[in-house]
């Protein structure tokens, strides 16, 4: 006897089976399942051909680069902080204890402060700082002049303001050269270590350039302020998860912040990450609403998600120009790197503030071997 079904059931009312209905939703689910497979092919296949053109970018980048160096060492200032700087190259020479690697230092400037740097350099160092010779730097250390060149910056990671209070000093230019690094700037090295002219580096910088970065762009050291000090009361920075050592948390829950004062860079990592674009993202937001209170510096710390491998304190004992000491024990005698951060400096008029000045006296190369005269060039 035959039975028919209507929406499911047979006329006693018992159920009967729907295989075309069975049979369809097996259809639809391996459907979905084989659109599923090719949406992640397609990512996984985008992923893979942008990470082959960024190397084929890297290599092109880094091709044709014969300087010989192992280590590279970046700085740029101002001509008034030439002593600063002259000092800071002194000590992290002098204190540099691996004769068998080539040291490279690359001092960029303006174009207004070119030419007077490089007379400064010429004259402590010696007349020819890539050549070293025996008035001026050992065989196995090398200092390349460049300058700042703005128009190369692609990616804008300013904000107007910085632009037009920088215009007349050159400010902005030695605010953000760090961040723009390039390969071609550092004769193709892949790392490179910014460290600021308001420093004395007494630890070897090879340890730092050694550095397990555990596939982050940096590593820096880390300053006791929470960021929220720093950050406007814009509840869009909610959005935004910070990794750090407690967990995933919002950036008001930072408990320190990063100090650009010493940066290990990966340079491959930088743009492997899109660092630049996530910070030039931030910036055009800020523009519209209030993210950060002081400088651009807090943006870097937010489009790094908070993921940098932290040095230890001893590698940048800051606020040295702020009447801070008592922050560190024995901080003038232990310290990696000493930094003058503040209105006060050992080689200017306000040294009377600050702290460890005779740490600083004691690579002070201008005055140590009487070369004065190396900073009235003009």
């Amino acid at each position: 006897m035959e039975y028919y079904c209507y929406n499911g059931r047979r006329m006693d009312g018992s159920c009967c089976h729907s295989r075309g209905r069975i049979n369809r939703q097996r259809i639809i689910r391996r459907i979905l399942a084989l659109f599923a497979g090719i949406a992640v092919t397609g990512i996984f296949y985008q992923f893979t051909q942008e990470e082959r053109m960024l190397k084929e970018r890297w290599s092109a980048q880094t091709a044709n680069y014969t300087s010989g160096c192992d280590i590279a060492i970046a700085m740029g200032s101002d001509v008034s902080s030439s002593r600063g700087m002259f000092a800071s190259i002194h000590s992290i020479v002098t204190n540099f204890h691996q004769p068998e690697k080539n040291l490279c230092f690359f001092v960029f400037s303006t174009e207004a402060d070119y030419e007077i740097r490089k007379k400064g350099l010429d004259c402590v160092f010696g007349s020819s700082t890539q050549e070293g010779g025996e008035d001026g730097l050992s065989s196995n250390v090398q200092i390349f002049h460049r300058k700042i060149d703005r128009d190369v910056w692609d990616i804008v990671v300013y904000t107007q303001d910085e632009l037009m209070q920088g215009a007349s000093n050159d400010t902005l230019e030695y605010a953000y050269a760090r961040y723009y690094l390039k390969p071609a700037d550092v004769e193709g090295m892949q790392r490179v270590i910014w460290v600021d002219s308001d420093t004395i580096v007494r630890g070897d910088v090879n340890e730092l350039y050694d550095w397990d970065l555990k596939g982050k762009a940096l590593a820096a050291a880390s300053y006791w302020e929470p960021l929220r000090n720093y950050l406007c009361t814009n509840p869009r920075l909610m959005k935004i998860k910070m990794k750090t050592l407690d967990g995933e948390v919002t950036p008001f829950e930072v408990k320190k912040h990063m100090n650009n004062g010493l940066l290990v860079l990966d340079l491959y990592q930088m743009q492997r990450q899109r660092i630049l674009q996530k910070w030039h993202d931030l910036v055009t937001s800020h523009e519209l609403e209030c993210l950060w209170v002081q400088g651009g510096d807090q943006g870097f710390h937010l489009a790094l998600n908070g993921q940098y491998e932290e040095l230890p304190n001893a590698w940048n004992v800051g606020y040295l120009g702020k009447q801070e000491y008592h922050r560190y024990t024995n901080a003038c005698q232990n310290a990696k790197m000493l930094h003058w951060n503040g209105f006060g400096k050992p080689y200017n008029e306000g040294r009377s503030i600050s702290l460890c000045v005779d740490q600083f006296d004691m690579f002070d190369i201008v005055s140590t071997q009487n070369k004065g005269e190396c900073l009235r060039l003009d």
